[in-house]
């Protein structure tokens, strides 16, 4: 038997129970992150199955999860920005003190 959980309190789904179902998906690439979550207007247990369904028990728990999936925690994000500067930074500094080193004196 299949128990479905809430994606954001964890709490278990009744049988009968109203919930919210969607789509949640990312995309990492070398510059950028791309998310999206498409919430389907009725609860599909084949849809429920899927490996990229999300489930919610209220629209509470649905705004919850996608305010942190969107990075609206501050901590989170700020974090991930500086972190990707940073590194950019560093192999920008790499490549221009690799090409000092390369030129001779004439």
């Amino acid at each position: 038997m299949i128990h479905f959980s809430c994606d954001s309190c964890r709490r278990v789904k009744a049988l009968n129970g109203i919930w919210l179902l969607g789509l949640a998906a990312e995309t990492v690439g070398v510059v950028a992150a791309r998310r999206e979550v498409t919430i389907l207007p009725v609860w599909d247990r084949d849809q429920a199955v899927h490996r990229l369904a999300v489930h919610f028990c209220s629209e509470e728990c649905k705004d919850k999860y996608v305010a942190k999936l969107f990075g609206q925690e501050k901590s989170r994000t700020e974090g991930a920005g500086r972190g990707v500067r940073k590194r950019l930074r560093a192999t920008a500094m790499r490549r221009k003190k690799n090409g000092r080193r390369g030129k001779k004196a004439a």
